[in-house]
């Protein structure tokens, strides 16, 4: 019986704990697509109204159990060797000094590839869709005879391609044995297409766009009632970090920054995302903050919130950054944050100076410059025209670059012509 069948489910490969897989699943259930995330785990992954979350760990072969129990402990000493052996290269290429340690991981990626693509299979799907292509790349070019589609989230073709020649392999393979590659952002698109030695039409830019009616500015109400459930002034500007609080997604910079912000300042307040998984780094960061005198002028927001709580907390933002670097796609939280109003502040990036000449207004700082990205938090604080201005000009690039709906209905459409050629009578 062929694997293929396009009646059937939208299967997602991913982390089903993380927003961007459930995000993309439920827009397609909403679609009339019936969508389930195969996963290594489904713990901590709450239900989603019209998804479902299948475990890959029953689809793993007796086999592959035991070679993988033989084999782990010599793999493991090598998954942790390579990267040092690679340094100089891995430094040529990013410019960065070492891996951080997640970009280096690969050995349960490459054994749980063959479950989650049994797992994948078993749904006869009428597409796999793979998101983050070190990490679940190769699980979706596992999954032969059947379109096959990969959302590289940035990092993965930038940074972790560089740390061991086995993710650089794995990754390798996982971008030529696809149908379709869909980054969100046209410089990595050429990237991808230049490092790999891949087809323009089969590495295609796609941003997601950003739904401007769940995203906007709250009103002077709703910015108040929000204010005080965290116990913030209402009159207070709100300044935002929009990325997960993460090194690599420059939440030591932003924290440094806000905190000297916070002694120049008078009437502004930090917000930061977390997510999950930062449980260590959020307390230390509490630590630091109360040390210095400033709790009551920080708030975080714990764990992986909702996307709507989300919305609201970037509604009342008034400055919001993102200091991301090498390796940033068009990030949904910018575009986001940008819908609900904030003046962007975002660390320079040949991505978003393509967006800049469409339209984009946001403030650049340097990397390294820390005290360019205090002066520039300092002066949109004060300035509520430029604010306004930003936000003005930022409605108008976004209603023509980024609608939603019709870059959702573009994502379709892509894997439709990817998908150009799969039959039911095509064998797995």
């Amino acid at each position: 019986m062929s694997a293929f069948d396009p009646q059937g489910p939208a299967v997602s490969l991913g982390n089903s704990a993380s927003i961007f897989p459930r995000w993309l699943a439920k827009e397609w259930s909403d679609r009339g697509i019936p969508s389930t995330i195969v996963t290594s785990t489904t713990e901590s992954s709450e239900p989603q109204e019209g998804v479902s979350l299948l475990s890959s760990q029953g689809f793993e072969s007796l086999s592959t159990k035991i070679v993988r129990k033989l084999s782990n402990p010599l793999l493991r000493r090598l998954e942790r060797k390579l990267p040092q052996w690679q340094l100089k290269r891995y430094f040529r290429r990013t410019g960065r000094q070492q891996p951080d340690f997640w970009e280096w991981y690969w050995v349960d990626h490459f054994w749980d590839s063959f479950s989650r693509a049994k797992a994948a299979l078993s749904l006869r799907p009428r597409f796999v869709f793979a998101h983050e292509a070190s990490s679940y790349g190769l699980s979706a070019a596992l999954c032969h005879g059947v379109p096959r589609i990969i959302f590289p989230w940035g990092g993965d073709v930038f940074n972790c391609v560089e740390s061991s020649v086995v993710i650089d392999w794995m990754t390798t393979y996982a971008l030529k044995n696809v149908d379709l590659i869909i980054p969100s952002s046209v410089v990595a698109a050429q990237h991808i297409r230049e490092r790999f030695h891949l087809s323009e039409k089969k590495v295609q830019a796609l941003s997601w766009g950003v739904d401007l009616e769940e995203f906007s500015r709250a009103s002077s109400e709703n910015r108040v009632r929000l204010c005080r459930e965290l116990a913030i002034d209402p009159s207070s500007i709100l300044i935002l970090n929009c990325r997960r609080f993460r090194p690599h997604w420059g939440s030591s910079k932003a924290l440094e920054a806000f905190l000297k912000v916070a002694h120049r300042t008078v009437g502004t307040h930090f917000l930061l995302l977390t997510g999950s998984g930062t449980e260590e780094l959020v307390q230390q960061a509490k630590r630091q903050v109360a040390s210095c005198g400033m709790g009551s002028r920080f708030t975080f927001l714990e764990g992986n919130i909702p996307l709507s709580r989300c919305a609201e907390m970037m509604s009342i933002a008034d400055v919001f950054v993102s200091l991301v670097g090498r390796g940033d796609m068009r990030s949904g939280s910018v575009t986001q944050a940008t819908a609900c109003g904030g003046a962007p502040v975002i660390l320079e990036s040949a991505e978003y100076r393509e967006m800049e000449k469409q339209g984009f207004a946001c403030e650049f700082v340097q990397p390294g410059d820390g005290e360019s990205l205090v002066a520039t938090l300092q002066r949109l604080a004060a300035d509520e025209n430029q604010r306004q201005f930003m936000r003005t000009q930022n409605q108008h690039y976004l209603r023509e670059h980024e609608n939603y709906d019709k870059q959702m209905a573009r994502m379709l459409d892509l894997i439709a012509e990817a998908s150009h050629g799969y039959t039911l009578s095509r064998v797995k």
